[in-house]
């Protein structure tokens, strides 16, 4: 009875001392492509220096603002305003605006009583000065 007992595990360790190693190789590469997939490479957002810092310590606000075009009605016409600055005409308006900073972009902003005609010639004339960036935003003012 001994012996058999000593077959016996001598058969056991020699069935487990065979394991097929294309299953685990399948798994070991699937691990692999597993954590290459889901591991970031980049380097992380909190680490990534700031934009917005330049050499003079900072920008100014004003930079990071659109430009603002309010339209104002005076009996049935328009007035249109950037900052202090007031012209009638869109002609006049192009003028201004073409002597402002592009990269901000425009807001064209506007009571909801105003005609869209006049909206219309705002965003027309912003066009006409080169700002590619507009927007129009109607105000309960």
């Amino acid at each position: 009875m001994g012996l058999k007992r000593s077959q016996r595990s001598a058969k056991r360790s020699s069935h487990l001392g065979v394991l097929p190693l294309t299953s685990m190789i399948d798994v070991v590469f699937l691990l692999l492509v597993y954590f290459l997939v889901t591991s970031s490479f980049a380097q992380p957002e909190r680490d990534l220096p700031s934009s917005v810092q330049t050499d003079g310590g900072g920008v100014r606000s004003s930079e990071l603002q659109p430009q603002i075009v309010v339209i104002e009605l005076q009996g049935s016409e328009a007035v249109y305003r950037v900052g202090s600055n007031r012209v009638l005409t869109q002609d006049g308006l192009t003028q201004l605006l073409r002597s402002l900073p592009k990269a901000p972009g425009i807001a064209v902003k506007a009571q909801r009583e105003v005609p869209i005609r006049f909206i219309a010639v705002a965003m027309q004339a912003s066009q006409d000065a080169g700002f590619t960036r507009r927007s129009y935003v109607p105000t309960d003012r």
